[in-house]
């Protein structure tokens, strides 16, 4: 018998983390955008499975050392969803539908990670390509089209709006 106590996966995008390991932006939006992350992380993760995937870590590791070992340090218990032949597939779908600009191959490798595992939640900050208003359906019907369920995209203030 399923239990149905199981807590809701939520893929951690890149953005997420960046944000909560940064210093307090002087940007208003990114500022807000950090502070909304912090209460996400410490205080409402235990609601939530979080999961990384190889692509969150390959972009962390960007930038200068030190940060990235702070950004690392965040995810180090974090479960790591493998790779497979069917993402890099979904992928490629996203990126030759127009659903994800080609210039933005990790981001829709990140949405195509969270389709083909079927997580519930993909959180991230990134409105650019992946939490687009204008490009959620687009991108929903192409993981559809290719025989999977789309993730719900959302910012951590949703997740925990939603999830109170």
């Amino acid at each position: 018998m399923l239990s149905t106590d199981r807590k809701p996966k939520v893929y951690i995008e890149t953005t997420v983390v960046s944000y909560l390991a940064a210093r307090l932006s002087r940007n208003a939006t990114i500022a807000t955008r950090q502070q909304a992350t912090r209460p996400f992380w410490y205080e409402h993760a235990d609601k939530f499975e979080f999961v990384i995937s190889p692509t969150t870590i390959s972009e962390i590791r960007g930038s200068d050392a030190e940060a990235a070992r702070h950004r690392l340090n965040l995810i180090s218990d974090l479960t790591r969803l493998p790779m497979s032949g069917s993402i890099s597939n979904l992928t490629q779908n996203l990126l030759d539908t127009g659903a994800v600009p080609r210039n933005a191959e990790a981001d829709a490798t990140h949405i195509a990670i969270a389709a083909v595992h079927n997580i519930e939640y993909l959180a991230t900050w990134n409105y650019k390509h992946i939490a687009n208003v204008h490009k959620r359906y687009h991108i929903e019907q192409v993981c559809r089209d290719n025989g999977f369920r789309a993730t719900i995209i959302c910012t951590p203030t949703e997740l925990i709006e939603v999830n109170l």
